[in-house]
């Protein structure tokens, strides 16, 4: 038993803005280096994390899917508890648990959530997890121009250079935009994402929002599968990794 490897799950969520990213880099602050940090120190050997988003610096996550594979006996559920005191103040570990052994957070995933937060207005409070972008919001606009966006497509128009994923054809199961607390917030879930597609989305909708038919401006911008037509890459502090599909799991 003592040198059973077992494959761990964890439910992470993370303040991303004092970070660089989730992966790991030499030299600097990132998610998945503090984590493996506490990990290696609860568990006194060293593991590797998978994340299942890697998600830019300055981009959060309330949902966060890492797995590692073990040799410790500590019991899965120990690990949330015990790492909460090893770990800084901007990141957490929600949950924790044993997988099957082929299980890996990223290769498994079947889909992906994640939310755009917008503001309305100058918030000294929200500026951490959302972003202002000094224009009026057409509530209208943005919702019509990321309607044709739902189904499949070549995403290619908001692949950012640097992608490293060998296709760009991409299954959006939803689009849409709803209020919340501070302003507008895009829902978007897709089987998988292109280096810095949502932050690309964004920036389209609100170029396009004041456009005739704004609907059928993207739908052009999507046929085109040329960046340079699409709108400007927005920061990344609007932008939250909210949710990790797995087989069996609903992402309507």
């Amino acid at each position: 038993m003592a040198n059973l490897v077992r494959t761990i799950r964890l439910d992470v969520a993370y303040d991303g803005t004092e970070f660089h990213g989730w992966q790991t880099q030499p030299g600097l602050r990132t998610v998945q280096g503090v984590l493996e940090e506490a990990l290696a120190e609860v568990l006194h050997e060293s593991v590797r994390l998978t994340g299942a988003g890697r998600t830019d610096a300055g981009t959060h996550a309330r949902g966060q899917v890492a797995s590692f594979r073990m040799r410790a006996r500590l019991p899965a559920v120990a690990l949330p508890p015990v790492l909460s005191r090893r770990l800084p103040a901007d990141v957490t570990v929600r949950g924790a648990a044993d997988c099957a052994a082929d299980f890996d957070a990223r290769r498994s995933a079947v889909a992906r959530r994640y939310a755009y937060r917008l503001l309305d207005r100058s918030d000294v409070l929200w500026r951490r997890i959302a972003w202002f972008p000094r224009r009026r919001l057409d509530p209208r606009g943005l919702a019509q121009a990321v309607a044709p966006l739902e189904g499949a497509h070549d995403c290619a128009a908001f692949q950012a250079s640097g992608c490293s994923s060998a296709r760009s054809a991409c299954v959006l199961h939803r689009a849409s935009w709803r209020r919340w607390e501070g302003g507008l917030m895009l829902d978007i879930v897709a089987d998988h994402f292109l280096y810095r597609m949502v932050r690309n989305v964004v920036g389209t909708a609100l170029l396009l929002m004041a456009a005739d038919d704004p609907a059928a401006a993207m739908a052009r911008v999507l046929a085109g599968r040329d960046r340079r037509r699409a709108g400007p890459t927005v920061p990344p502090e609007g932008l939250s990794l909210e949710q990790v599909f797995y087989p069996a799991e609903a992402t309507g």
